[in-house]
C-alpha cells in the first residue's frame, strides 16, 4: 500500500513573493486570472508598452481561457467559496469577502495553505510597497528582500556625477540594511543579462560618463561593476544576494538569462563566500540551475516562478532540483503577487511534493520516517536556518 504523505500542517515560509497594494482587494477576472498565467507579463511587468494593449487583449483574453493553472485556480477557488466553477461565480464572492475585510480574507487563504512566513522582494512599483503597507493587509510575518537595481533606476535621472551616484548607491544600500532587509535582490538578467564581469571602477566610471542617460543595454560594465559592489557589501554585513536567475517577461535579456552565465562569478574567489540564491530556481533550466546549487557550497536554489507559472509541470521540476541539489540547499517560493496567488502555488506545490516523496520512498530514496522533514526542509526549516529567522 502506498504511503500518504500529508504535508497539509507544514507552516510555510515563501522564499519569494511581491507586495500587493489594499487597492486589491477588489480585482477582475482577467487580473484574477493573470496572477497566474505567464502570458499576462506583456501587461503586468513590462516597463515599456510591449503592445498597445487594445491590439493584445483578443489573445491574452483567449490565453488566460486556456491556461491550465488559471483553469486550476478558478476551479480551487470555487471549492474553497462554495461556488459555481465559473469566473463571474468566483470573482464576484471573492470580491465580496475581501472587500468585506480584506486582510480576514488574505488570513483566511493562508491559514488554509499552512502560509507563516513571506519574504517580499519590493519589486519595481512606485511608489514603492513597504512591509508596513503590506502588513496591514497580510497577517503573517514579512522580511524585506531590497531590490539594489531600484537604487540605480532612481538615481540615474537624478545623478550624472559617477562620485556623487556612487555615495547616494552606498547610502541606499545602508539604509536597506538599517530597516533589516535580509538580502539584496539583483534582475541584472533584465537589464544586461547574467554574463557578470568584475570590471575596475575606471573602466565603470568611463562606461557611467558615456552611458548614464543611454538605453541599459549600453550600460553593462557599470552595471556590472554595482553588482559586484554589492555582493561585497552584503557579504561583510551578512546578508544574502538573490539573484532573478530564469526567464521572465518580455523585459528579460533571454539569451543571457540561462543561470549557466553567473558560475564563472560565483566560481571566483571574490564571491565564494557569499550566500547566494538563484531566485526561480533557473526555470525552465532547472537541472542546470541544481547542478550548480549542487557544485558550489554557499549557492540555494530557490523554487519559484516555475511554481506558479508552471502549476502542471510541478512534479518535474521537483525531480529536477533533487536530482542533484541536497534538499538541505532548496527553498520553496511562489512568485505570488495576489493573496490567492501565493495560496493556490502553495497548495499545489504541497500536494505534488507530497505524492513525489511517496514515489521516493518506495523507489528506496527516502525513508518512511524522514519523508516528512524532507518536506518540512524545503517548505520551511532551511529558510528559517539560513536567514536565521
Amino acid at each position: 500500500m502506498s504511503l500518504v504523505i500529508d504535508l497539509s500542517d507544514i507552516g510555510v515560509v515563501d522564499n519569494h513573493v511581491h507586495p500587493w497594494r489594499a487597492s486589491t482587494q477588489h480585482v477582475s477576472s482577467a487580473e484574477l486570472a493573470g496572477h497566474v498565467a505567464f502570458s499576462d507579463g506583456v501587461v503586468n511587468t513590462v516597463r515599456r508598452e510591449f503592445l498597445p494593449l487594445e491590439q493584445m487583449a483578443p489573445a491574452l483574453h483567449l490565453f488566460r481561457e486556456t491556461n491550465l493553472g488559471a483553469n486550476f485556480l478558478r476551479a480551487e477557488l470555487a471549492r474553497f467559496l462554495n461556488v459555481p466553477d465559473d469566473w463571474e461565480s468566483v470573482v464576484a464572492a471573492r470580491n465580496a469577502v475581501s472587500q468585506a475585510d480584506y486582510r480576514a480574507w488574505t488570513g483566511r487563504l493562508f491559514a488554509d495553505a499552512g502560509i507563516d512566513m513571506l519574504l517580499v522582494d519590493e519589486g519595481g512599483a512606485r511608489p514603492r510597497i513597504t512591509l508596513d503597507d503590506l502588513g496591514s493587509i497580510a497577517p503573517v510575518r514579512l522580511r524585506r528582500v531590497a531590490r539594489a537595481d531600484n537604487f540605480i533606476r532612481d538615481l540615474l535621472p537624478e545623478e550624472d556625477d559617477w562620485s556623487r551616484f556612487c555615495q547616494r548607491y552606498q547610502e541606499a544600500l545602508d539604509a536597506a540594511i538599517a530597516d533589516g532587509a535580509i538580502a539584496f535582490k539583483s534582475v541584472i538578467a533584465y537589464r544586461t543579462g547574467l554574463d557578470v564581469q568584475p570590471v575596475s571602477e575606471s573602466e565603470a566610471r568611463r562606461n557611467f560618463e558615456t552611458s548614464h542617460g543611454d538605453a541599459e543595454s549600453t550600460q553593462k560594465p557599470f552595471r556590472d561593476f554595482l553588482l559586484c559592489h554589492t555582493m561585497d557589501v552584503a557579504r561583510e554585513h551578512g546578508l544574502w544576494i538573490h539573484i532573478h536567475a530564469a526567464v521572465g517577461d518580455p523585459d528579460i535579456i533571454y539569451q543571457r538569462a540561462n543561470p549557466a552565465l553567473l558560475y564563472p562569478l560565483l566560481h571566483s574567489e571574490r564571491f565564494r563566500a557569499n550566500r547566494v540564491v538563484l531566485v526561480h530556481g533557473g526555470w525552465p533550466w532547472v537541472a542546470e540551475a541544481a547542478a550548480m546549487v549542487a557544485i558550489l557550497p554557499n549557492l540555494y536554489l530557490d523554487v519559484s516562478e516555475g511554481t506558479i507559472y508552471g502549476m502542471p509541470n510541478i512534479r518535474q521540476r521537483i525531480y529536477e532540483a533533487l536530482e542533484a541539489c541536497p534538499y538541505a540547499k532548496i527553498l520553496y517560493g511562489a512568485d505570488g503577487s495576489l493573496p490567492e496567488a501565493v495560496w493556490i502555488v502553495a497548495k499545489r506545490y504541497k500536494a505534488v511534493l507530497g505524492r513525489v516523496l511517496e514515489d521516493l520512498v518506495a523507489e528506496g530514496f527516502c525513508a518512511r520516517r524522514d519523508a516528512y522533514q524532507v518536506a518540512r526542509s524545503i517548505l520551511s526549516d532551511n529558510a528559517m536556518r539560513l536567514y536565521e529567522l
